[in-house]
C-alpha cells in the first residue's frame, strides 16, 4: 500500500482500517469501479496508488453470489470514516466509559483521523 510521504503508512494497519464501517457489497449500490477498488468506496472518487487507502481484498456478496471485492478510499473520505468511528466508539466501549486514555482502539482511531489534518 502507498501513501503520500506527507501520510505516516503505519497509521494505516489493517487492525485500524478495519474499524471503519464500509458500504456494503450487498445493497448492490456500489459501483464496478469502487469494487475493483479504482474509486473510493464511498465518494467515486478515482484513486491512483499514491492517493488510495487499501482496504485489503474482501469477500460479500454481490448479485446473489459470493464474490471478491477490493475497496479502497480517498485520505478525506478514510479520515471522514474515522471520525465518525472515533465519535460513535465510546458508546460501546467500556474502557473509554472509565479511562479513554488507555482505549487502543479510541486511540488508533483518532490517530488515523488526525493523519491527514490539512483536509
Amino acid at each position: 500500500m502507498s501513501t503520500p510521504s506527507s501520510i505516516s503508512p503505519s497509521a494505516y494497519t489493517a487492525e485500524t482500517l478495519a474499524l471503519l464501517v464500509l458500504s456494503d457489497l450487498a445493497t448492490g449500490r456500489l459501483t464496478k469501479e469502487q469494487i475493483r477498488g479504482a474509486d473510493c468506496v464511498w465518494c467515486e472518487t478515482p484513486l491512483s496508488i499514491e492517493t488510495a487507502i487499501d482496504f485489503g481484498a474482501r469477500s460479500g456478496t454481490f448479485a446473489g453470489a459470493v464474490t471478491a471485492w477490493y475497496p479502497r478510499g480517498c485520505l478525506a473520505c478514510v479520515r471522514k470514516a474515522a471520525l465518525t468511528a472515533y465519535t460513535a466508539h465510546p458508546e460501546t466501549c467500556e474502557q473509554c466509559v472509565d479511562d479513554p486514555s488507555v482505549c487502543d482502539t479510541g486511540r488508533a482511531l483518532r490517530h488515523l483521523e488526525l493523519k491527514n489534518p490539512q483536509l
